[in-house]
């Protein structure tokens, strides 16, 4: 389905639940197609000289993960949206991704047809339960309300952002320190990483800088570091947390050069717990100037190391 986004206020809602489904059913196919090739690729040789993710890419089926990492950033961003405590203009924009972002508006008629949805739903309680109580009327009605308001203020957003100029974003990344110290861990992780690795990382680093969270996932299977955010690149991963409205902390950087990597989980359960015991201190910190110059400067020293690839560190 083609969307004029100039003339979203005059899409129905058909319009938009037809393209939340059609949305969902293409998913549905890809993840099928991502299960049957694991199943194959687990049953044969392949495995035992190919990674998952270089039998993909030797398939040419980049789209089915890029159509799962679609899914993820809007389940990302629909996570953050639905635990607004209040809605209204500000509060929304603050967990909308980044307009810069190629998915930007994909992603937020995403949220409204889930709200459309959410809407639709009630509209049929209301109108099938004709034995309903005058409370639940009433708390349906209210909740109803509540979500086309809502929709209407997410509409809002997508239109002013479009007629608005762009500015340019730029987050602060903050790098974990060791406890105790006022050494960062990124420098140990740049010793384990080959030199001729380092400029992918760059991109990495920027998408969390400029907010457009490159393949983003939000770690939510795993207690050990559930609520972790990873960004991601061919077999290059940043794993990171958010400190304030534009603070972002960096956890860890890592080469996964296997699917199912059990030295990568343990090391990362570890560094995450170890995030997680200076985390507060953290929040409280990234409201100092000095410490986000700070950061600044080891900022410019790691992307200088970055970019001279073979040439960096010693």
């Amino acid at each position: 389905m083609s969307i004029d986004f100039n003339n979203i206020e005059d899409m129905s809602t058909l319009e938009l639940l037809s393209f939340l489904d059609k949305n969902r059913i293409q998913t549905d196919k890809k993840r099928e197609e991502i299960k049957k090739l694991r199943s194959a690729i687990e049953s044969t040789q392949i495995v035992k000289t190919n990674t998952f993710e270089e039998v993909i890419q030797e398939n040419n089926i980049d789209v089915v993960d890029s159509d799962e990492d679609f899914e993820k950033e809007v389940e990302y961003y629909l996570t953050d949206f639905n635990g607004l405590k209040e809605f209204n203009k500000e509060s929304i924009e603050e967990v909308l991704p980044s307009r810069n972002n190629y998915n930007y508006e994909r992603i937020v008629l995403r949220i409204i047809a889930e709200i459309t949805h959410d809407i639709r739903d009630i509209n049929e309680i209301i109108a099938s339960d004709s034995k309903m109580s005058k409370d639940e009327l009433e708390e349906y009605k209210s909740e109803l309300l509540s979500l086309i308001d809502r929709r209407n203020i997410v509409k809002e957003v997508l239109l002013t952002e479009e007629k608005e100029e762009v500015i340019e974003k730029s987050n602060n990344l903050i790098f974990m320190p060791i406890k105790g110290t006022d050494d960062v861990r990124v420098f140990d992780d740049l010793k384990n990483i080959p030199q001729e690795e380092y400029e992918g990382f760059i991109e990495l680093f920027k998408s969390i800088k400029d907010g457009t969270f490159k393949n983003i996932r939000k770690f939510t299977n795993n207690g050990n570091y559930n609520g972790g955010l990873e960004v991601k690149g061919p077999q290059k991963r940043i794993v990171f947390q958010r400190l304030s409205k534009d603070s972002y902390c960096v956890i860890s950087i890592f080469l996964k050069k296997t699917q199912i990597d059990y030295g990568y989980r343990n090391n990362l359960t570890n560094r995450y717990s170890e995030y997680k015991s200076m985390e507060k201190e953290l929040k409280e910190r990234v409201k100092e100037d000095s410490f986000i110059n700070r950061n600044k400067e080891i900022e410019n020293e790691i992307f200088s190391m970055l970019s001279n690839g073979k040439g960096g560190i010693k």
